[in-house]
């Protein structure tokens, strides 16, 4: 699994940090991740004397073929279109004897053959064991003297002490960094524990209540115009309501995500805006037809033109009390920005350009931009909704949130995301298909272009690299 980070193209040095050490690049690493790595291969690009985009992948296991491995750490740097060399940095806890080459040597120096070939020669690497840090490549203990310098030089350098000071934190380990984001990615139903809260109870009550009534028409196209501008309403605020004041929309939402049309489409909106996902849903025949000219008066009432959309009650005044009254009344092109309401066509239309973005952006293969503003919005919704949801409705959120980490390029925080998944329901096929996309080392396209690729602010913008 991989967790780069990649500045965007352009982004000015903001700030711009001076790099005098290689304790100040070690010191750099987990605050540009979040999280501490452990057995683990870390790449940096270089541009001159600035660093770049950061890439954390797994340490290979036995048996794992180098110059593959070599190559696919490769295909992550060559979105950094700017890049001119590499610093590689080895973190494990395998023991270096003295006078023996360093621990995964042999993989040091196939990389080194494989990204000085590509035109991205190593210029330094390090090696980061348990109590101490040394230079992979320097055997002159003169100069590099025997076992190396200890850990506490890279807490204490000015580099780290500036990153503190400017309010830059990192956490022990990927799942630390999640939890302390996300808490309600913690086990759940212990034996023992004490029984849900009222607020859970009630979110409960009401997903059960909307599941039963909207089960085999999420698709109808009002419905599902609806729900997606339900969502739309709530986006921007991120999860912005009282769970307590209004557990009727918490527990739309959740059932909502039970339907596998839906979760899906969430996150294509999340991705491309609702409007350009309704379109992609639309051509992929994923709506249900409303060339119902034949359709029988004894056909149920969500499936008949013109059925009222079922949308929660909300209890306090409010902007959202308005964006759902505007549903009812308009229908749902009131709200968001999913648009006015269009007339899906009879059937799907697969090889539509609209069909190929939407097959694209879920299958990571689209390579334009995204819109992170709405997909970090979401990723705090869902989180706040997991909180309060258990059973197949938790999976769905908990997996969403790990396919937001996949898009953002952190795969190492996706496998948290989906071992909670796993623990909410054994099997989840999102979460396994998911799962197994990460072992392979798998990420999107656009996560691969320093053009496209999410980033986190001033802690992964380019630095100045002494």
């Amino acid at each position: 699994m991989s967790s780069p980070t990649s500045p965007a193209s352009g982004t000015p040095a903001s700030p711009s940090f001076v790099v005098t050490s290689p304790a100040d690049i070690l010191s750099y690493i987990p605050h540009a991740l979040g999280f501490m790595p452990d057995e683990s291969l870390v790449v940096l690009t270089t541009s001159g004397r600035r660093l770049g985009a950061t890439l954390r992948v797994d340490l290979p296991g036995a048996g794992t073929d180098p110059l593959g491995f070599a190559d696919g750490v490769l295909s992550f740097l060559q979105g950094d279109v700017d890049a001119d060399g590499t610093l590689i940095v080895v973190y494990t806890e395998e023991h270096w004897e003295r006078y023996a080459p360093a621990p995964r040597s042999g993989l040091v120096l196939t990389m080194e053959t494989v990204l000085g070939t590509a035109g991205l020669p190593v210029r330094g690497g390090w090696f980061v064991g348990r109590s101490g840090w040394r230079d992979i490549f320097c055997t002159d203990e003169e100069c590099c003297p025997w076992p190396g310098q200890p850990l506490d030089t890279v807490a204490h350098s000015a580099l780290n002490a500036e990153l503190v000071f400017g309010g830059s934190a990192f956490d022990a380990s990927a799942p630390d960094a999640v939890l302390r984001a996300a808490p309600s990615v913690a086990a759940r139903d212990v034996p023992g524990a004490a029984a849900p809260d009222p607020a859970v109870r009630a979110v409960e009550g009401a997903r059960a209540h909307y599941a039963a009534c909207c089960a085999g028409r999420w698709t109808a196209p009002g419905q599902f115009r609806a729900t997606s501008a339900l969502w739309d309403a709530v986006l921007p605020g991120a999860g912005g309501f009282d769970v307590e004041a209004e557990p009727d929309v918490a527990g739309f939402l959740l059932a909502s995500v039970e339907s596998r049309a839906v979760r899906d489409f969430l996150l294509a909106s999340a991705c491309l805006g609702s409007a350009a996902a309704l379109d992609g849903a639309t051509a992929c025949g994923l709506l249900a037809s409303e060339a119902w000219a034949d359709t029988p008066s004894t056909a149920p009432e969500g499936e008949r033109p013109g059925a009222a959309r079922v949308l929660p009650e909300v209890r306090s005044a409010g902007p959202l009390q308005g964006a759902i009254a505007a549903l009812r009344t308009d229908g749902a092109g009131a709200g968001g920005d999913s648009g006015s309401e269009a007339t899906p066509t009879a059937g799907p239309a697969p090889c539509g350009a609209e069909a190929l973005l939407y097959a694209d952006v879920l299958a990571g293969r689209y390579s334009g931009a995204i819109a992170w503003g709405r997909v970090d919005a979401m990723s705090v919704l869902l989180a706040r909704r997991a909180a309060v949801s258990e059973g197949e409705s938790r999976a769905a959120a908990l997996t969403m949130s790990a396919w937001f980490e996949y898009a953002r390029g952190r795969g190492s925080r996706a496998a948290v995301f989906l071992d909670a998944a796993e623990q909410a329901v054994p099997g989840y096929r999102l979460a396994r298909l998911l799962h197994e996309l990460l072992r392979r080392g798998g990420l999107p396209a656009w996560a691969r272009s320093r053009a496209t690729a999410w980033t986190a602010g001033a802690a992964t913008a380019l630095h100045d690299a002494a």
